[in-house]
């Protein structure tokens, strides 16, 4: 949509400088500034964009929205370039999320796996042609998928993949929102038709700084949210918020839980519980395994409850779905060497020890870990995770994660100060760390290799690689089985 001056000066608040007749579109990166965009320098984590103004005037801007008057270009002047961003995002695009029914689902963990079960719950109640999926591990519109970049991208690409949604006839779609997506002002203006939170663990206080912040910016959700909310009655922060937002409902094994979990039964490759709900009592068989996802798909399962999908539709999408992305994702051809390799998103001791309880429930022998830490983030949890893995783990071998521009031989000491040495090895090269837990596996044993989940590229100092865990896993072990241990 074409945005005049008049409606220019409308979405901004602010004077449009003489000379500007229309925008077209918006951006905050000027390598993808189009003739008739409209740049708004936003101020990142290592460059101011002003410094960019020149570049995309050069490339056909035809407007600069910048916090402050730029030397020798039309700009407007705002007092937060971000919401200006997200704004002019949103009309360009024709405020598309306004015409869709959109359920965020935020938290530290478990946000990508509760948000596949709501996604396939609404696909199999509304059909799968309407119902979309913005994710960390990928995007679906309508039957298309491809993969995501980053949890929530920033405004212009979110107000675009809705409108590519909404044109695609999409009525449904299920969004992550990361605390940077709310706190970066990604998602600022989009409708919200309902809201579930997971729960709130230690990550990203390199940008909140404090949980208080970090809990704030998850908590700004449901103070936008029109629909039902929910919120995991088992964790305090979600108690928390349940206690400082109207109508927010709780969900999981607590006794006065709105929607309560009981009878869970894990066995025959998966796990059954029912869930007590305002209207009866739900039956479900997941295929997911562990506590954890008891709660997520609780969480999904009544969310979907409070938006009217039918008991029955819920059960059948629960039951037949399938794996998620880098979720306790199973590399098949691990059972033809007589041991399970699990593929893991977890990248925090809460999440690490997580995914190794459900690890050691499963393996009839040890279980043996691949992980490291990331890189230009809060590092405070690196010795956390080390311990997690000694004490859950028969073998760890600490590898390199994302280092970005960090030394990956620091960050993994640093994991390892925390581990048993007696138990620990350090294999810097991740796929070198992989074949060597691959090759000390035996009958009845699984191998967790956590980190990295879905992802297909690992950032390094020296610069980005290809690496996908359970296509480097499947390699190794055709490998392997070509040349015998």
């Amino acid at each position: 949509m074409d945005l005049d001056p008049q409606n220019l000066s409308r979405v901004l608040e602010a004077k449009v400088p003489p000379g500007v007749e229309t925008v077209s579109g918006v951006t905050h990166d000027s390598r993808a500034v189009r003739p008739g965009f409209a740049f708004v320098a936003v101020s990142g984590f290592k460059h101011d964009g002003v410094l960019f103004a020149a570049d995309a005037m050069s490339r056909g801007a035809a407007l600069v929205v910048a916090e402050s008057p730029v030397e020798g270009v039309p700009t407007a002047v705002v007092p937060d370039a971000r919401v200006a961003l997200a704004a002019l995002a949103r009309a360009v695009h024709g405020d598309p999320s306004a015409a869709l029914a959109v359920y965020g689902v935020t938290g530290t963990n478990g946000k990508t796996t509760t948000s596949y079960v709501l996604h396939a719950v609404l696909s199999g109640a509304r059909g799968e042609e309407r119902c979309g999926l913005m994710s960390t591990a990928e995007t679906i519109v309508a039957e298309g998928r491809r993969p995501a970049v980053r949890t929530t991208p920033e405004a212009p690409e979110v107000q675009g993949t809705l409108a590519e949604m909404l044109a695609a006839g999409v009525e449904h779609v299920v969004m992550e929102v990361s605390s940077h997506g709310v706190a970066l002002k990604r998602v600022t203006g989009t409708h919200f038709a309902g809201a579930l939170f997971t729960n709130l663990t230690r990550d990203h206080l390199d940008l909140h700084g404090t949980m208080e912040e970090y809990f704030a910016a998850k908590r700004e959700l449901f103070l936008w949210t029109k629909g039902p909310k929910l919120a995991n009655a088992e964790d305090p922060w979600g108690l928390r918020l349940a206690s400082e937002v109207e109508d927010v409902r709780t969900f999981g094994g607590t006794k006065d839980a709105d929607y309560r979990v009981e009878g869970v039964e894990a066995g025959g490759g998966g796990t059954r519980f029912s869930l007590r709900h305002p209207d009866g009592v739900l039956d479900l068989r997941s295929p997911l395994l562990g506590p954890y996802n008891v709660l997520n798909v609780a969480g999904a399962a009544g969310l979907a409850l409070a938006t009217g999908v039918e008991p029955e539709d819920i059960r059948r999408a629960v039951r037949e779905m399938g794996q998620v992305p880098g979720r306790f994702e199973r590399v098949v051809a691990a059972r033809d060497h007589g041991f399970e390799v699990v593929v893991d998103y977890a990248h925090t001791d809460v999440g690490l020890e997580a995914a190794l309880r459900v690890a050691r429930g499963v393996a009839a022998g040890r279980v043996i870990c691949v992980f490291g830490a990331a890189g230009d983030r809060d590092g405070a949890k690196r010795p956390g995770m080390g311990r997690v893995a000694s004490r859950l783990a028969d073998i760890s071998i600490v590898t390199t994660d994302d280092a970005y521009t960090e030394d990956p031989g620091e960050i993994a000491r640093e994991v390892a100060a925390g581990a048993d040495p007696s138990r620990t090895v350090v294999e810097l090269d991740r796929r070198g760390a992989i074949r060597r837990a691959l090759l000390a596996a035996g009958t009845g044993d699984v191998v967790v290799v956590a980190g990295k989940g879905h992802e297909t590229v690992q950032h390094l100092p020296d610069g980005d690689v290809p690496f996908h865990d359970a296509t480097v896993v499947e390699e190794l072990l055709a490998e392997i089985g070509q040349n015998g241990r």
